[in-house]
Formats: C-alpha cells, sequence, structure tokens
C-alpha cells in the first residue's frame, strides 16, 4: 500500500529485499544487492556501495522519494551502513540514508544475517540492532495477529504456539495433534506434499504451493534427486569451465569435479515438468535469485519455463547460459552454465518469504542451529494440517521414538537493553573509493525493433528468439 500510494503521486518508490524469493513478491522488487550495486564480498570489508555520481542509478535516487527494505533482519548490517554512507555521498545530503525516507520490516522472530564459520555473537554483532542505524529509526510494531482472528479454533492454536516459539517460550518441540502431522521416514514426506505427482507434473499451480524445506544444502539436494528421479526423459547440459588468470595449468576435469552451493553443477539434468530456482539475478524483478519456475520445454542452450509465484506468477520465460565466477571453491574458477538447481526442496533461508498450501519439514539428519529456522519453517503455513515433519529416530529406555525438534532462540533480541556495538557513523567516502567497489554491468548495445515486431504475440516472439538461438549454435 505504500508503494502503491507514493507511486500513484507520480513519485519514485524503491523497492527491495534481503532475499530474492522475498524480492518476487514485491511489485518491482529487487534484491538489495542488485539494486544498489553491494559488493559481492565478506561482509567486513563492504565499505560501500558500487553506485557513482553520474550514472543513472545516482540520477534516479536523486528523485527517488521512498526507499522499502522487506525481511531487512536478515541483512548485514554492513550493507545498510554501506548503503547509508553511498546515499550520503552522491546525492550530497548528511541526513539519514541521504534525506530519502526509508521504510525498513523485519522480524526479529526469524532469521538473522549468516556469517560463514560465526555463531551467536557474530550473528548478533551484524545484525541491524547492533548498528548505529537502529537508534536513528522509528519503530512501530504490528499488534494485531491476522491468523488469531479467523473462526477455525486449530488455527487460532497453530498460531499462538508459533508466537511462542519465536520468542523461545517453548522447549524442545515434539509434533503432536494441532501441530504438524508427523511422519517417519522421507519417502513419506515426499509421498505426503508431492502426492499424486505423477499427474501434475506440468501443473504450475501444483507446485507453485508446495515445497520441501530443511536447514542443509545436502539434504535438499538428496530431496531434490530422490522426487527428480520420478520424472520422465531428461536432457543433460554440460558446464563450459576455464581457469583464471593464475590458474591456467589446472585441468578443466578438475574444474568440472568442483561443486558449490552459489554454483550449478557441471553436469546439469534437467526434464520437461522440474522445478527450477534461479540462481543469479537474470532479468531483475522479474527473474532474481530464488525465483523458482517449471520447465515447459528444453532446447539446445536455453531453458524455457513459466514462473510459480510472485508478481509474474504465470509468465513465461527464457533461461540462457551465463558465465559465473566461483569464489567459494578451493580454486577460483569460471563455470559457463544455466543459472539454476532443483527446486523441489530447498533451505529453510531460501523459503523465507514464502507461503505454502502444503510444506514438508525435513530434520532428520541435522536440526535447526540458527536462530529463528525453526520458527522461519513452521511459519511457511497457515493451517497445522499443511505442515508435514520427519526428525528422525532417537533411542529411549531401549525402545526408538520420533526425537523432539529444537528450536533455538537468542532471547536478547527482545529485550530493551540490546546495545549497538558500533561507536560512531563511519566516515563518508568519496567516489572514487566508491568506484574500487562498483560492479559495473556492461552496456547493452541499443537496437532499433521494427514497428511490424510490436504486433507480434509473445508466444511467437519467443518461438522466434528459440529458432534464431538454435541455427546461431548448430555449430556448436
Amino acid at each position: 500500500m505504500l508503494l502503491d500510494s507514493v507511486r500513484s503521486q507520480g513519485k519514485i518508490a524503491l523497492a527491495v529485499a534481503s532475499s530474492g524469493i522475498a524480492a518476487t513478491v514485491l511489485h518491482g522488487g529487487r534484491t538489495a544487492h542488485n539494486m544498489f550495486k553491494i559488493p559481492l564480498m565478506e561482509y567486513n570489508e563492504i565499505r560501500s556501495c558500487g553506485i557513482k555520481k553520474n550514472s543513472e542509478l545516482a540520477k534516479l535516487l536523486k528523485i527517488t522519494s521512498l526507499i522499502v527494505w522487506d525481511e531487512v533482519v536478515m541483512a548485514n548490517k554492513n550493507t545498510l551502513t554501506a548503503l547509508d554512507i553511498t546515499l550520503r555521498d552522491v546525492l550530497e545530503n548528511d541526513k539519514f540514508m541521504g534525506g530519502i525516507v526509508f521504510v525498513c520490516a523485519g522480524d526479529f522472530r526469524q532469521i538473522l544475517p549468516v556469517i560463514r564459520g560465526g555463531g551467536k555473537n557474530e550473528e548478533l554483532e551484524h545484525c541491524i540492532k547492533s548498528s548505529y542505524l537502529w537508534e536513528g529509526l522509528t519503530k512501530l510494531e504490528l499488534t494485531e495477529n491476522v491468523r488469531l482472528k479467523t473462526n477455525y479454533v486449530r488455527n487460532k492454536s497453530f498460531a499462538k504456539k508459533l508466537l511462542k516459539l519465536g520468542t523461545g517460550e517453548s522447549g524442545p518441540v515434539y509434533f503432536l495433534e494441532n501441530f504438524g502431522i508427523s511422519v517417519k521416514t522421507r519417502e513419506e514426506l515426499v509421498n505426503k506434499v508431492y502426492d499424486d505427482i505423477e499427474n501434475n507434473h506440468l501443473n504450475a499451480s501444483y507446485f507453485e504451493k508446495r515445497a520441501i524445506i530443511s536447514p542443509t544444502n545436502d539434504d535438499v539436494d538428496s530431496i531434490n534427486s530422490m522426487i527428480y528421479e520420478k520424472s520422465e526423459e531428461e536432457v543433460v547440459y554440460n558446464s563450459v569451465d576455464t581457469a583464471t588468470e593464475h590458474d591456467t595449468d589446472i585441468q578443466t576435469s578438475v574444474f568440472n569435479a568442483l561443486t558449490s552451493p552459489s554454483l550449478p553443477l557441471h553436469q546439469l539434468k534437467v526434464k520437461i515438468g522440474s522445478v527450477l530456482m534461479i540462481i543469479r539475478n537474470i532479468c531483475p524483478p522479474k527473474l532474481c535469485n530464488g525465483s523458482r519456475i517449471i520447465v515447459t520445454n528444453l532446447k539446445k542452450n536455453v531453458i524455457v519455463g513459466k514462473i510459480l509465484g510472485g508478481s509474474y506468477g504465470g509468465e513465461q520465460v527464457l533461461i540462457p547460459k551465463i558465465t559465473l565466477e566461483a569464489q567459494d571453491t578451493s580454486v577460483p574458477f569460471k563455470r559457463k552454465q544455466l543459472p539454476v538447481k532443483l527446486s523441489y526442496a530447498m533451505t529453510i533461508n531460501k523459503s523465507q518469504g514464502q507461503t505454502f498450501e502444503r510444506c514438508g519439514l525435513l530434520l532428520d539428519s541435522v536440526q535447526c542451529l540458527a536462530h529463528g529456522q525453526f520458527y522461519v519453517a513452521c511459519s511457511r503455513v497457515t493451517n497445522w494440517n499443511s505442515l508435514i515433519v520427519y526428525t528422525g529416530w532417537e533411542k529411549v529406555n531401549d525402545e526408538y521414538q520420533l526425537r523432539p525438534a529444537i528450536n533455538r532462540v537468542y532471547k536478547e533480541l527482545f529485550s530493551g537493553e540490546f546495545d549497538s556495538v558500533d561507536e560512531n557513523l563511519p566516515q563518508v567516502t568519496s567516489e572514487s573509493e566508491a568506484s574500487l567497489f562498483a560492479q559495473e554491468e556492461p552496456e547493452l548495445e541499443k537496437v532499433e525493433i521494427p514497428k511490424e515486431f510490436y504486433k507480434l504475440s509473445e508466444e511467437d516472439a519467443i518461438k522466434m528468439i528459440l529458432a534464431d538461438y538454435d541455427n546461431d549454435n548448430s555449430h556448436d
């Protein structure tokens, strides 16, 4: 409503979110990293955004009236600091965020910033409450829980239990009646979430509201492979891996064998009807990191699919091969591949911002170990019987029983005594320093489009593009 109200007055309102999935829910939303050119580097090294004073983005920011940042609790405080410093510098205004009205939304019951190799202290140190920005914000709290107003008694009970989970008032959680459906095996979990998948493998609305979530990428990959095997014939896309300037003596086969959560596989197997997640910003706000699609056609170098959910749900899109640079592997290298991964299952962190009609929670090998993960997992649904859970087994008094789930909560976040650890506002950087961290996007060549092309339907245009693309690459 805020965004529409400002835009209806002919003013500029920018909508961003900390995750790609949350961004797709906002009309015209993008990830904060994409919109503000926040560098992809270790958080402690981020000092400013890559926005030059004479750039088109800087001109846009100078006429912007409102910035909305959703899921801000997930954001590392250094990214917010970098934006504040950059806006003050670019707009030549030393007020908070360069004088632009800044609205952020979030829930401290949910997941905090992910710090590689960090623990509780590091997560708290890098959250927004530890920033000098926190004291300058006007805090507005929502006071009415819509779920508690429903006429369904079971919904009210489920909503109250969720609130207690979020603030850590409950101990180990057993999935009894009125709080999730407990299953005994992974196979049963998959069958309950994706029942009748054989007759719905091309049904976008079927997959849009279903997912299995887990804390780790390993468990997510395992579930994705299990469901993928139920599908029909596949097409295999092999990546082209190349060395960086400093590792030209390493054989290509070494790069082919390397994997990373931030990279697609070297040998990517896809079938028509597969559910995929985009792992890079391809065409924001339509296709962001975290957007999900269902595959409708497979070409030599392109995947055709329909977007699942969000503001652009149901639209047909093309996913091309792009070059990605691996930074979190033992050896840096470049991989040209389709930027997608299977997404019948996803990590709990990726699921934040979505609501499902049926959600499976897998906790048999690893429990939720970060603040807010368990609350986020359970709150992806609005009814207790939409949550299907498998926690694994444990031996108690010589008998095996289903394990309770661990709910980790940092109660310091909810106390009024949480102090900022920042001393002062960092020095405003100059344009020259900001440019050191800029991640410039290549200038696209302007193309004159013949008027008759405007009469083509989207379907005909896509057919023409695919035909030309296949002809151009027939010699590969």
